[in-house]
C-alpha cells in the first residue's frame, strides 16, 4: 500500500492498535476492541476522503508508537458487513462473547461505516441493556462504543471529522453515558391492504416498534428528504440531502398532504410544559440539543432538544430553508421550541418517520406516536 492509495479495511486494525495501546481510558486493563466496518461507506470508497482518513490514522499510530504502552491489547478481530442488518448480527456475536467470557475487563466497539452502520450497532446494545440485568451491567460498565465518520452524513458519530474522532483517543477524555430516543405507538397496525402495501415500501430494518434514535427521531418533510436521499444514494454515491431539499420544498404536500397535528410536550417528571396545535411539516426530538442531521444541517442548534415546525407554502418553504439548514431558525414564527423528555403526538394522516435516517411510514390508525428519552445506558468517549 503505497502512501496514496485508499484506505483498505483490513489496515484499520494496525492504524488504531499504537492509539489505543496508549490511552490512559484503559490504563492498566485488558481491553478487547473489535471493530464493524462498511466498505462500502464513502470513507473507504471515495478516493480523497479515503486517502484523508488514512493520512490522519497514519500520523496518530505513528505519534502513538513512541508513547509507553499503558493497556494490554488481549484481541482485536475486523468484522466487515456485507449487507444492511449485518451489524446486528454481529454485534449480538460480540455481546454474546462478552456476556460469557472474561478474558477482557473492557470491551470497544468501532464502528468504521455510516450514520445507520452505529445505529444497528447502538439499537442491539441498548435492547439488550433493558432486557436483562446482566446485559445492562456489561453494556453500561465495560462496553464502549466509538463511531468514527466513514459515512456521508456522520451526523451520529464521533465527531464530524476524523480528527476530532481520533482526538477522542488522543486528548484528555473520559467516559460519558448517552441516551436514546424511543419511538413507539398505541395505535394500531392498519387493516386494509393498501395501507399495508404503503408501509412496506417504507420499511426498515425493524419493520415493528419500538424504535431507538441517538441522533434525532422526527416525522415529516426531513423523513421524506431522507427516504429519497437514501434512495438515491444507494445507487449513486455521494451527498444528494441538499438537492433533495429542494425536491420536497416543491412536491412534499403532493405526497403527503398536511393536516392537523396536536403535541403534548412533557419534562421527564410528566409536567406538560406545551401543547402545540397545527398543520406541521415536521416535528423533532433530539437526545439533546445542538444536534444535526442531513450532513451537518443545524435542526436542533442551540440547547433545546425539541422543534415543531408549521406548515407553510411552497414559495415559503424555498425562501426560508436556508434558516432551517444553518440554524437560524429559532427565531421563525413557524418554529416552536422546548427542552423535552417526552413528546405525544397526534395525527389522522399517513406520514413518515425517521430515527437517524431509517424511515418508516405511519399510517393515521397508528397514532398517538409516543417520542421519549431513555436513561443513559450507551458508553461513549467525550472529551475533558
Amino acid at each position: 500500500m503505497t502512501e496514496f492509495d485508499n484506505l483498505n479495511v483490513q489496515a484499520l486494525p494496525a492504524l488504531l492498535r499504537p492509539l489505543l495501546a496508549v490511552c490512559p481510558l484503559w490504563a492498566g486493563k485488558k481491553l478487547h476492541p473489535c471493530i464493524i466496518a462498511n466498505p462500502q461507506s464513502g470513507g473507504f470508497t471515495i478516493k480523497k476522503r479515503s486517502e484523508h482518513h488514512k493520512t490522519i490514522l497514519a500520523e496518530a499510530a505513528k505519534n502513538a508508537a513512541v508513547k509507553p504502552i499503558c493497556t494490554d491489547i488481549v484481541a482485536f478481530p475486523l468484522y466487515v458487513t456485507e449487507y444492511s442488518g449485518h451489524a446486528t448480527f454481529i454485534t449480538r456475536v460480540i455481546l454474546d462473547e462478552a456476556l460469557r467470557s472474561r478474558f477482557a475487563d473492557e470491551y470497544l466497539i468501532i464502528t468504521a461505516g455510516g450514520d445507520g452502520t452505529s445505529l444497528e450497532v447502538q439499537t442491539v446494545l441498548l435492547k439488550a441493556a433493558l432486557a436483562d440485568k446482566k446485559a445492562y451491567k456489561l453494556i453500561t460498565e465495560r462496553i464502549t462504543v466509538l463511531r468514527l465518520p466513514f459515512g456521508t452524513g456522520n451526523d451520529g458519530t464521533d465527531g464530524r471529522t476524523i480528527e476530532e474522532a481520533v482526538s477522542r483517543l488522543t486528548k484528555s477524555a473520559h467516559f460519558q453515558k448517552q441516551k436514546a430516543v424511543k419511538v413507539y405507538y398505541e395505535g394500531i397496525e392498519p387493516k386494509d391492504e393498501s395501507s399495508r402495501k404503503k408501509i412496506a415500501e417504507y420499511g426498515s430494518l425493524d419493520k415493528t416498534a419500538p424504535w431507538y434514535a441517538f441522533n434525532i427521531a422526527s416525522v415529516g418533510i426531513d423523513a421524506f428528504i431522507t427516504h429519497y436521499t437514501n434512495r438515491f444514494h444507494s445507487i449513486f454515491p455521494g451527498d444528494f440531502y441538499k438537492f433533495f431539499v429542494d425536491v420536497a420544498c416543491l412536491f412534499y404536500s403532493w405526497f403527503f398532504p398536511s393536516g392537523k397535528m396536536h403535541v403534548e410536550v412533557f419534562e421527564n417528571d410528566g409536567t406538560k410544559i406545551n401543547d402545540i396545535t397545527g398543520n406541521a411539516l415536521f416535528c423533532s426530538l433530539g437526545v439533546s440539543g445542538n444536534r444535526t442531521y442531513g450532513s451537518g444541517q443545524k435542526i436542533l442548534p442551540d440547547e433545546r432538544n425539541f422543534c415543531f415546525t408549521r406548515n407553510m407554502s411552497n414559495l415559503q418553504k424555498l425562501f426560508i430553508k436556508k434558516k432551517f439548514l444553518k440554524g437560524r431558525h429559532t427565531k421563525s414564527k413557524y418554529a416552536t421550541f422546548a427542552n423535552a423528555s417526552i413528546i405525544r403526538i397526534e395525527y389522522s394522516k399517513p406520514i413518515l418517520a425517521q430515527m437517524d435516517g431509517e424511515v418508516h411510514m405511519l399510517d393515521g390508525c397508528h397514532f398517538p406516536l409516543i417520542m421519549e428519552l431513555t436513561e443513559p445506558i450507551i458508553r461513549t468517549i467525550v472529551l475533558d
